[in-house]
């Protein structure tokens, strides 16, 4: 039987494969339109020298442990959980064309393992500064709930269980820690409170995972609550425009916009450098669940944009609630034209698509406008997949894995 479990154990970690290596457009449920600008190998070679660029950009390998990984999310070796989440995410999502993939992710797992949060060491401390001495600092809501989503879909990847397993240990701690007793999402672990939240937070696709991995109605639940929480704000205080806050904070029974210098700044309470996700997180539901709570969400902020804007590189990086410009944002940035391409995949604007995929192709900003896009880029080429019923590992292998693996860490060991 030891022999057994060790032969099962060695084939997995020696000969893992990509079993949804990049390209994988029209190989996955797809609802919406896609550029017809340009023939699918052409999208698909943007994305993929968008991918090297950022990999060449910001995948830096961490100063203290070789064959670590971090994101480089500030150009001074720092990181964060986020970035550390989206490196995870794209690593996955390439695997196949980039044949270092699975490796720049395990390094990457193996960086934020060793970053727990300072309240739960099952999440990721929010800030590694460069010289990567942990500052006890507690986890950030979004960070976790794309580094379990990465580990969801690396199991699918590459099938090795150690990651369905990482997986549904953080994703137990969400739920039990994150999420409360109404389903509304905290800010972290942090987050005593019973009236704040973020909304680009709502990563309804994740949920929507989450669900389909563990069977927990809860995610239905908090799924559920995200639509609820932006149609609520929308109809309150953004009823012409559809436009959401960077922040909400709960006054009485519903939300509100939170007031400036909430947490981050004067724009708190604006439409700004968080929420201009929320037409990528939203969008993402219903693409690929074909979730009427999201699309009924993004009909009202893209038909806002639409009439507001000629192009794509009319929308602005940020605005208030009732449509006013902020000031000093007159400008365009990925950030925030990048999501609305996805956006206009399930409202069918062929043309915004178009100009939107072509901006996004052409552009070259900072780390986060560059994740940003890159996500963007991915899902409008119609290579995003996404965790599915049917997904979770048999039980008879699940649990002979799970014995090889205790069995392998008792008896061997790696010398170097």
């Amino acid at each position: 039987m030891k022999k057994f479990l060790f032969i099962i154990l060695f084939s997995q970690l020696a000969f893992a494969v990509n079993h949804l290596p990049f390209p994988q457009a029209g190989n996955v449920p797809y609802s919406g339109i896609k550029p017809n600008n340009k023939t699918q190998q052409e999208l698909n070679s943007d994305v993929t020298n968008f991918y090297n660029n950022w990999i060449s950009q910001y995948l830096m390998e961490s100063t203290t442990v070789p064959g670590d990984y971090k994101v480089n999310y500030d150009t001074t070796g720092a990181t964060v959980s986020e970035a550390m989440g989206y490196g995870m995410l794209f690593t996955v999502y390439m695997a196949g064309i980039d044949t270092n993939a699975q490796k720049y992710f395990d390094g990457l797992n193996r960086f934020r393992k060793r970053y727990p949060s300072s309240i739960n060491p099952n999440f990721m401390e929010w800030k590694i500064y460069p010289d990567e001495v942990s500052k006890n600092d507690d986890c950030a809501t979004d960070g976790d709930i794309d580094i379990a989503t990465s580990l969801l879909l690396a199991y699918k990847q590459w099938e090795e269980t150690n990651y369905y397993v990482e997986a549904t240990n953080i994703i137990k701690n969400i739920e039990k820690f994150l999420v409360r007793l109404d389903f509304s999402l905290r800010l972290g672990d942090w987050d005593s409170s019973d009236n704040k939240t973020r909304p680009s937070d709502f990563i309804t696709a994740h949920f929507r995972s989450f669900y389909y991995a563990t069977g927990n109605p809860i995610w239905t639940n908090v799924e559920n609550k995200c639509y609820s929480i932006l149609k609520q704000l929308q109809t309150d205080y953004s009823i012409d425009t559809g436009l959401i806050p960077d922040f909400a904070i709960k006054d009485g029974v519903e939300w509100k916009p939170a007031p400036p210098n909430f947490l981050e700044g004067a724009n708190d309470g604006h439409y700004y450098y968080n929420s201009c996700r929320v037409p990528w997180r939203i969008s993402t539901s219903a693409l690929y669940y074909n979730e009427s709570g999201a699309s009924n969400v993004i009909y009202k902020l893209m038909n806002w944009i639409y009439n507001k804007c000629n192009s794509p590189t009319d929308f602005r990086a940020g605005y208030k609630l009732n449509g006013d410009n902020i000031n000093g944002n007159n400008y365009d940035t990925a950030a925030f034209i990048s999501p609305t391409g996805i956006a206009a995949t399930i409202i069918t604007n062929q043309q915004w698509l178009n100009n939107t995929f072509s901006y996004a192709a052409g552009s070259d900003e900072a780390y986060f406008e560059d994740s940003i896009n890159l996500f963007s880029l991915i899902t409008m080429s119609g290579n995003l997949w996404l965790w599915d019923i049917g997904d979770i590992p048999e039980p008879s292998l699940f649990y002979v894995l799970i014995l090889g693996t205790i069995y392998y860490k008792k008896n061997f060991t790696i010398k170097t």
